[in-house]
């Protein structure tokens, strides 16, 4: 069975891979933000009734807290294995971005491909971590802090994600950006 530190660790995990605030955990789970919080830390082990409440608030199955994992020490991902994320903008109209890298419990790093069309935008709320967005091609503008920046074939921007940023293709033609986002609390991440 795994420590507590170590179950804390796959609660916090798991609502980062949510975008979710401790608040609104505890509002799901009809717990104190404090509590989850105690937990997320390893400072108090939850109890079975908690635990439960708190895998409902975060979609996710009781037993994947305190199941023992065995997990390989690297992951190669085949170009023919890798998955796409879709989420929704502000506008609630669909993007996808192409996962390069798995996902594992134990990983800090998260690397994407997005290709955009011309027009193509997103806005992405705040979240813990930082992120280095490269442009392979095209001419993006990114939006963050109110300031813009625009990058073109080759440019590079590293910034702390927790005011959000928005996103623009604004070149004639598709973009290609690969971004590079560590989130922390994902590992020991």
């Amino acid at each position: 069975m795994p420590t507590k530190e170590e179950v804390g660790r796959r609660v916090r995990l798991a609502r980062f891979r949510r975008e979710l605030t401790l608040k609104e955990v505890a509002a799901r789970s009809g717990m104190s933000a404090t509590h989850i919080s105690e937990i997320e830390r390893g400072k108090t082990s939850p109890t079975i009734g908690a635990l439960q409440r708190i895998a409902k608030a975060l979609e996710e199955r009781p037993a994947h807290f305190v199941e023992e994992h065995t997990v390989p020490r690297a992951i190669l991902t085949r170009k023919s294995e890798r998955m796409q994320d879709y989420r929704c903008d502000e506008k609630h109209c669909v993007v996808d971005m192409e996962r390069l890298t798995a996902n594992p419990p134990w990983g800090m790093l998260t690397v994407i491909r997005k290709v955009a069309k011309p027009g193509e935008e997103m806005h992405r709320p705040p979240t813990m971590g930082e992120a280095v967005f490269h442009c392979v091609r095209g001419m993006v503008r990114y939006t963050v802090k109110g300031e813009s920046h625009v990058l073109r074939d080759g440019d590079s921007i590293q910034f702390l994600l927790d005011e959000g940023y928005h996103v623009a293709n604004i070149g004639e033609e598709n973009s290609e950006v690969v971004a590079f986002a560590a989130y922390p609390g994902r590992s020991g991440w």
